[in-house]
């Protein structure tokens, strides 16, 4: 199997991402929260990968059925995510520290536009997709341990498991970003 990793450098100035989605370094929640175009919860349904018109960059693809949207904002039930990233045939590209999109995940996603207008981009990279899962009875938020690249990072190792906290739930969020929307400070529990 052909596989390549793309640099990150090369991968932002290629593809023209806003400034503001063009690090790893982990933005504030008021920040993520303000620049992002939707905050949704959702479940992640049919996946796929598919090459640029170009032939130069795969991107992965996702429905996602909404169920809840945060902040001010509404829409339709049904949005379309890309991340580039993915597998066609026997080629992979890995855009390391991007989210991967997995059929059937239950998230909460921070979106952005693309510039095309076309579909969705988890805004910050990973730090803008959240895990949702049941603690208690209670449905929690959790960082998704998973980024595209890790194996290679780590040297084919399995990466190590992550121990969460105990995680935000779905109201913590939506004060949250309501504060944040607002321009008012936000409380510190956020994930970590």
């Amino acid at each position: 199997m052909h596989r390549r990793s793309i640099a990150l450098v090369v991968l932002v100035f290629a593809l023209a991402l806003p400034l503001s989605a063009s690090q790893f370094l982990q933005l504030p929640f008021d920040r993520l929260a303000r620049e992002s175009t939707l905050i949704v919860r959702g479940t992640l349904g049919n996946t796929w990968s598919a090459w640029d018109d170009a032939h130069q960059v795969i991107y992965t693809y996702a429905t996602v059925r909404v169920q809840r949207y945060f902040g001010e904002s509404t829409g339709p039930d049904t949005l379309l995510v890309r991340e580039v990233g993915g597998t066609v045939g026997d080629y992979t590209q890995e855009a390391i520290g991007f989210p991967t999109l997995r059929d059937g995940q239950d998230v909460v996603l921070f979106l952005g536009k693309w510039e095309d207008g076309v579909a969705y981009r988890i805004h910050a990279y990973n730090q803008g997709k959240l895990l949702v899962s049941m603690r208690g009875g209670v449905e929690r938020l959790v960082e998704d341990p998973e980024r595209q690249g890790e194996a290679r990072e780590s040297h084919g190792a399995a990466p190590a498991l992550r121990v969460e906290s105990e995680g935000l739930t779905i109201d913590e969020l939506a004060e949250m970003v309501d504060a944040a929307r607002a321009g008012r400070p936000v409380a510190e529990r956020q994930q970590q």
